[in-house]
């Protein structure tokens, strides 16, 4: 059965320049900054489990920083390089990329950098099934109707997935109790589109992708434990923050825009008070 923790959480706010602090049991960390010197900053072995989902190469404000596929694909090596660093010995990272040849990223080409050049064990592959993602106005091409999740670990031993929890978390996600590797979930599932974040992308709900809340959820319960500290590099609109919270895990948060870092704020906030915690805010009285 889920553990539900009653306990007073802690959090910290962090921006460039001001940050906030409460300690209690829990800590909740959200970092405005580029990237890969904001995973410099965290020591070794410290995270247990990594769930992002990385910006798209060009279309959006975030890829107007790169100049080609080659670049990002340099670039995107050198911060799963810091994840494999910070990434605890048993600890699993949880890598969401759609596969799109056309306009975005070729997923298997992220998935050959991490697993031939950094070393990564690729333990399994997850199918992110979105039966209802708007057809494809074309002859040329079938509809894209998935996306994957590559769980990256520094190796297969003394693996324990939480099965069972994660079928009780969200069953509707799975055909039988067979907690198998494709994973079916409506596109833009979940909550209220979040239309202040001010990037089209995330003007759909959740970020790059339409990163529902059951991915970052059931990888939370599948490979962590009450306590631990999750990481998402790319938070967007801070559906692995809330995840974390209601699961009771710690949490780090980066990204590059400022607005991703606000609405998760804001979001945090209202997830709390549908918590009834003791503390009047997480983040004190302002940024």
């Amino acid at each position: 059965m889920l553990n539900r923790r009653t306990e007073p959480f802690s959090f910290i706010f962090c921006v460039v320049g001001n940050i906030n602090l409460k300690i209690k049991n829990m800590n909740i960390e959200l970092k405005n900054g580029e990237v890969i010197s904001e995973l410099k900053k965290l020591e070794d072995s410290s995270i247990d489990v990594v769930i992002t989902s990385p910006p798209y190469w060009k279309g959006f404000g975030y890829e107007a920083y790169f100049n080609s596929y080659a670049q990002y694909l340099r670039w995107s090596k050198e911060w799963m390089k810091e994840i494999k660093r910070v990434l605890k010995p048993n600890g699993t990272f949880y890598l969401n990329v759609i596969n799109d040849s056309e306009i975005t990223v070729r997923a298997f080409e992220l998935m050959q950098i991490a697993t031939e050049q950094l070393m990564y064990k690729l333990h399994d592959t997850i199918i992110w099934y979105r039966y209802n993602q708007q057809p494809a106005n074309t002859t040329r091409q079938l509809t894209n109707q998935c996306e994957y999740i590559f769980m990256l670990r520094h190796t297969s031993n003394e693996v324990e997935l939480n099965k069972i929890d994660a079928y009780e978390l969200n069953k509707h996600i799975f055909k039988t109790k067979n907690v198998g590797n494709v994973w079916e979930i409506p596109f833009n599932s979940g909550s209220k589109s979040q239309t202040d974040f001010g990037r089209k992308e995330t003007k759909s709900k959740f970020g790059h992708s339409g990163f529902p809340s059951e991915i970052p959820e059931t990888c939370i319960v599948l490979s962590s434990k009450e306590n631990d500290t999750i990481l998402d590099c790319f938070v967007g609109t801070g559906q692995s923050a809330l995840a974390s919270l209601k699961l009771n895990r710690n949490f780090i948060g980066i990204d590059l825009d400022i607005n991703s870092i606000e609405l998760t704020k804001k979001r945090v906030e209202e997830k709390r008070k549908e918590k009834d915690l003791t503390q009047k805010t997480l983040f004190g009285d302002g940024m």
